[in-house]
């Protein structure tokens, strides 16, 4: 019966992507791929298996199609739900709004499919719309902003943040955005009217849930309370799971967070917050809310001031090795204020008091229990450490706990408990296996399918790695002169089209203002400018632009056509080794009598590698060059590992070849 159902899935899906399928019949950039047939049986396999899948796919296979189009069909057949998580917000947008409804008329067929997002991305009625709700806010722009957004609130259907036609302030927006926490579920008068409520019907009613790694980690964390029941999941973008997944298994204060909650109780300037409210009740309770209150404010002041001495004021990130590194000042005043607030429940009549009430009550015990748990450094198992960073308003300390390795975790908590498990992406090999990503992850049993990417790279593609470059571990300062030099090279030869990826913002920055100085005729742009989204529009609008960008533009970024035609790869991607994280991982694994160089951060920085290489060629007419810049790829040892990762191409040592490149294949 089970061999049956394989066929037939695998009949159904092949015949709908294979040529003359209705895929073919439906879309007029059709390809006929058979590396795109291939990641879709191996897919079939594992989902009528109940068994986890790794597929590494290479660029242009058209891998969503590949793993939708078996997801739909099983989905629906056994009425079951599907979660696809992705990494960004490009391809979630994707999948939602373009491939899905496609497939959805392509096949034929009635399913329901939902966009999973986080509540704080909806609009709360009862919080817009509550009696004092215009209190809480100045006069002016803030309350013409939020004038706008009742009127919107009106007329969306969604009542999702991304599709007000106006960008609110972040203060306004965690206002009136859905607060977990301040939910009053059934007490609700605006139940009927719940953005959220009618989002979350929707899931329950759909096959396919379309979310992101970084929700569907915190359902995880929350023991399953954020996405409905499903029965498998697809991870793309999966090579950034190991990250995503350790930041929401681990615990976070800071001095903003504290300042936020304590001044939510009563803020002293504006004179707003519940004590107001609470005051009305003339309990003598209130008066121990507010000296706790003054108490736990001077507490965080004490506390916060201690760890600036010890840690200075400059924005970095620190690790925190000593256990209880400056004395607990917070940990009894947040359990006294708590303390109080409970004590005055049972005299607050209206219902959305109470749960304001409650809501201090657990956010200052939670507070206590972080503030503890990261001092005391009893889980020896867990980094921890500190980031600041320096804001116009002050300087922003927030201390973290988070655990070394999460492999026990993932087994424990996902692995063993949902199957099938597929996780693809471009970028998942090292030295042509994946024994990497499955020992980072506690993959134990998984079925892997690796399939090429369908473009001619070998004559589309010329690497080039100058011979004339310093190295940065023996001069920096040389090397970064030198990799400047280079890049003008190239800028005289195209003008634009250009992406320099750095490793550093402090490079970055540099390089951008070395640039600026030479060019008057480039549009040069900046990572932290604008937003992404502002600075891909305005690059690919102007063929003279020159993009600088780090970690978050060597992933996610598509453009296709002659809009990019060069990649520039200033550093070989390796992590930084004095990151708090990245440094316990490597202890850990030198502990354990293995090179942790070899091990971790060599097979991490090659997948990284992949990712900036494969920003290039996004179809099969797309041609350019990558430049490494990096004289390490060719001059030692670990070098061959990065250029055997990559797709076979020419190579070329000579700034001429490169200039020849251009002149007979992009001017034609």
């Amino acid at each position: 019966m089970i061999q049956d159902t394989i066929v037939d899935l695998k009949e159904k899906t092949l015949g709908a992507l294979g040529d003359g399928g209705v895929i073919s019949q439906n879309l007029s950039s059709y390809e006929f791929r058979p590396q795109q047939l291939d990641m879709a049986r191996g897919i079939c396999d594992a989902i009528e298996s109940n068994k986890h899948l790794i597929v590494e796919a290479g660029t242009g296979i058209g891998k969503s199609l590949s793993y939708l189009i078996p997801c739909i069909y099983h989905a629906v057949d056994k009425d079951q739900k599907i979660v696809i998580s992705t990494y960004t917000k490009t391809l979630q947008n994707q999948l939602f709004l373009k491939d899905i409804p496609f497939l959805k008329e392509a096949l034929g067929l009635d399913f329901g499919y939902a966009l999973c997002l986080g509540s704080e991305n909806y609009l709360c009625p009862r919080r817009l719309n509550r009696d004092h709700t215009y209190d809480l806010f100045d006069s002016g722009p803030r309350l013409e902003e939020l004038r706008r957004l009742v009127r919107w609130s009106t007329e969306s259907e969604s009542g999702i943040r991304s599709d007000l036609d106006f960008m609110p302030s972040e203060g306004l927006w965690d206002g009136v955005c859905r607060d977990p926490d301040l939910c009053m579920g059934k007490k609700c008068s605006y139940r009927k009217g719940c953005f959220y409520k009618k989002a979350k019907e929707k899931q329950k009613r759909s096959h396919i849930l379309i979310t992101n790694h970084s929700l569907f980690f915190t359902n995880l964390a929350s023991g399953g309370r954020v996405l409905p029941d499903f029965d498998a999941v697809v991870f793309d973008e999966a090579q950034t799971l190991e990250d995503v997944a350790t930041g929401y298994l681990g615990i976070e204060i800071s001095n903003a967070r504290i300042k936020y909650l304590l001044d939510s109780i009563y803020n002293p300037r504006k004179k707003k917050g519940i004590l107001v409210k609470l005051r009305t009740t003339g309990r003598q309770e209130v008066d121990h809310i507010e000296a706790d209150l003054e108490d736990a404010r001077k507490a965080s002041d004490r506390f916060f001031l201690e760890i600036s001495v010890i840690f200075g004021q400059e924005s970095s990130s620190k690790r925190i090795v000593t256990k209880n590194i400056v004395f607990n000042h917070l940990e009894e005043p947040l359990k006294r204020l708590a303390s109080s607030l409970s004590e005055v429940l049972d005299h607050v009549k209206e219902d959305d008091d109470r749960v304001l009430v409650k809501v201090c009550c657990k956010r200052c015990l939670a507070l206590s229990k972080a503030a503890s748990f990261i001092l005391k450094q009893t889980q020896r198992d867990f980094v921890y450490w500190i980031d600041i960073s320096r804001k116009r308003r002050g300087t922003r300390y927030a201390l973290f706990a988070a655990p070394i390795e999460i492999a026990d975790e993932m087994e424990k908590r996902l692995f063993s408990k949902i199957s099938p498990i597929i996780m693809t992406s471009a970028t998942l090999s090292t030295n042509r296996n994946f024994n990497f990503i499955k020992e980072r992850l506690g993959i134990r049993n998984a079925s892997e399918v690796m399939v090429e990417s369908p473009f001619n790279y070998e004559e589309n593609v010329l690497l080039y790695i100058p011979k004339d470059i310093a190295d940065p571990n023996e001069a920096f300062s040389v090397f970064q002169r030198d990799v400047a030099g280079h890049i003008r090279k190239i800028i005289d030869i195209m003008k634009g089209r250009i992406f320099i990826l750095f490793t550093s913002y402090s490079m970055l920055y540099n390089i951008y203002d070395d640039l600026v100085l030479n060019y008057k005729n480039i549009n040069f742009l900046r990572q932290g400018d604008k937003p992404r989204y502002a600075l891909l529009e305005d690059f690919k609008k102007n063929e003279n632009s020159v993009l600088l960008g780090t970690s978050t533009f060597w992933q996610g970024v598509d453009v296709p056509g002659k809009s990019l035609e060069c990649v520039m790869i200033t550093r070989l991607p390796f992590s930084v080794p004095d990151d708090p994280v990245t440094e316990a991982r490597m202890e850990l694994i030198e502990s354990r009598g293995e090179n942790p160089f070899v091990k971790y951060q060599v097979p991490q920085a090659t997948m990284m590698f992949k990712q900036g290489f494969g920003r290039l060629i996004r179809s099969k007419t797309d041609r350019g060059v990558v430049a490494i810049l990096d004289p390490r790829i060719r001059t030692r040892y670990y070098g061959r590992s990065f250029i055997n990762a990559l797709p076979r191409c020419r190579h070329t040592f000579d700034i001429g070849k490169v200039r020849d490149f251009f002149n007979y294949y992009l001017d034609e």
